[in-house]
């Protein structure tokens, strides 16, 4: 049931987590690269906000979709 509950969390939060990615992507690229994102060469410094960011938040959401439905022992 913890697993169920965690991949229906996930799903649902796999939107957001590529919303964040592109926004992480958008920051990184003003910063980094001065000013301009489109740069041909991405694939040195563009791993974290691309793959990172939404890999992160669904294993996030996973988890605590996992531990959420825990009941105690008292």
């Amino acid at each position: 049931m913890g697993v169920l509950r965690g991949l229906s969390l996930a799903l649902i939060v796999i939107l957001p987590a590529f919303i964040l990615g592109f926004i992480a992507y958008l920051l990184t690229g003003e910063f980094l690269v001065g000013g301009t994102s489109d740069i041909t060469e991405w694939e040195t410094w563009m791993y974290v906000p691309c793959y990172g960011v939404p890999l992160f938040c669904l294993v996030v959401a996973f988890i605590f979709g996992m531990r959420s439905g825990r009941v105690e022992d008292q």
